[in-house]
């Protein structure tokens, strides 16, 4: 049930195999099964962040609970700075704990 939504304005030449890492790390980071982590990416983007068009990216994560802000940012913008050739003061992290009446799968929600 984490969601993990990348969207950046670098090219990326391997959509696959970034998927699959980014995958692994939000698993292992919120220390849910690989099976319910979901990642969406969007590249090649218009988007500007402090006045300029250099290479940015915004990460979104969204998981019922296990997310710690305070201590994931760090090596998910290590992560996707290493990855897509981003300096890491030019990633935005957006976390959101959702409800588990508000998340569903397999035609039922998770609470």
């Amino acid at each position: 049930m984490p969601l993990l939504n990348i969207s950046t304005n670098t090219k990326i030449k391997n959509e696959q195999i970034l998927l699959a890492k980014s995958s692994d790390l939000i698993s292992s980071l919120t220390r849910k099964p690989k099976n319910f982590v979901m990642v969406k990416l969007t590249h090649s983007l218009s988007m500007n962040f402090a006045g300029t068009n250099e290479p940015c990216a915004f990460i979104e994560i969204k998981s019922i609970g296990s997310l710690f802000p305070s201590k994931m940012s760090k090596p998910i913008c290590e992560f996707f700075a290493a990855e897509l050739g981003i300096t890491e003061e030019r990633i935005y992290v957006f976390f959101q704990d959702v409800d588990a009446k508000q998340w569903a799968w397999n035609s039922s929600t998770f609470g």
